[in-house]
């Protein structure tokens, strides 16, 4: 029986990775987290019912309250005792025997009953961190990375509708110190274990890209992974757009805040997978000016100026 496999997205926010992450969690064999590293946040205010999805009673019915304060410490990368640092409570419950609360991911396939688990939590601190843990260390899991990339410029613009009082400046000079430190991250990782999936092919030939990814994972393909609004998903957090075509389909209110941040945009979109190109009309001549003054070189290789194609 093959191990059980863990797929990290690695990105920037407004790249994609929530869709990347349902389409591949509309695999038979696979159980999309989300945006996990949320979780130990969410039930510090007390919360129970974590998905994304309020009709979801995943977490509730897998957890009980003691238990899911117990594996929100253990995955949180925070101290368990305020007096010992955790590198060596860790050191010590590892020669113990005693480490089993840090197996986040191992008791995961537990609850899920799944075969991959994917992890949209995207940050470089947060992956960096938990492929660390012994369970992936020791090769118990099979670790999986796939950075998702997608054009600079749409990027920057997604950011500062949702982000106003950010200035063009702010977020370039963020976007440029995120991509190089997520650049030396994929680069070190091993080269039969990563992909680097681009959101504007992932929108415009999703079947060939999750065929790809597919073919990395070892397992098959399946063409409804692309429709991902049609499957059942317990994800944490995740694109408010994207989520917004999941509640469509299911006939559920929309979320406060997207018709005030996206307009009528995932209203007029319909159930399909469409590529954003808001930015081409969105960023001004000035704004694009500030971007490729500060990160252009950087995104060059990046840019796509290729027409929407109908998938």
């Amino acid at each position: 029986m093959s191990k059980k496999k863990v797929v990290f997205i690695l990105g920037i926010g407004r790249s994609g990775s929530t869709m990347l992450d349902l389409m591949l969690g509309s695999h038979p064999e696979a159980f999309s987290l989300g945006e996990i590293s949320k979780l130990p946040e969410f039930v510090s205010q007390g919360k129970r019912n974590l998905a994304a999805l309020e009709e979801s009673t995943f977490w509730i019915d897998s957890f009980d309250e003691a238990e899911l304060k117990r594996f929100a410490a253990g995955i949180s990368n925070h101290r368990l005792n305020k007096y010992i640092p955790l590198k060596v409570e860790k050191f010590v419950r590892e020669l113990l025997g005693k480490d089993d609360i840090f197996n986040s991911y191992t008791a995961l396939f537990e609850k899920t009953k799944a075969q991959i688990l994917v992890d949209s939590s995207k940050y470089l601190s947060w992956v960096s961190n938990q492929v660390k843990n012994k369970e992936f260390r020791s090769g118990n899991l099979d670790t999986y990375l796939i950075r998702i990339v997608r054009d600079g410029r749409a990027v920057v613009n997604s950011y500062s509708r949702i982000y106003p009082k950010l200035t063009i400046s702010e977020i370039s000079q963020r976007w440029v110190r995120q991509f190089r430190e997520q650049q030396e991250f994929y680069d070190s990782f091993p080269e039969k274990k990563k992909m680097l999936v681009r959101y504007e092919e992932l929108a415009t030939k999703p079947e060939e890209v999750l065929a790809n990814i597919c073919q990395l994972l070892e397992v098959d393909f399946f063409p409804d992974m692309k429709e991902f609004w049609k499957h059942e998903h317990h994800h944490i957090v995740g694109s408010r757009g994207t989520n917004a075509l999941i509640r469509k389909y299911r006939g559920l209110k929309q979320k406060e805040g997207v018709a005030e941040v996206h307009g009528s945009y995932y209203e007029e979109l319909g159930l399909q997978i469409k590529l954003d190109l808001r930015w081409k009309k969105e960023l001004s001549a000035e704004n694009l000016a500030t971007f490729n003054s500060l990160a252009g070189e950087l995104n060059k290789p990046y840019e796509w100026n290729v027409l929407a194609v109908k998938n």
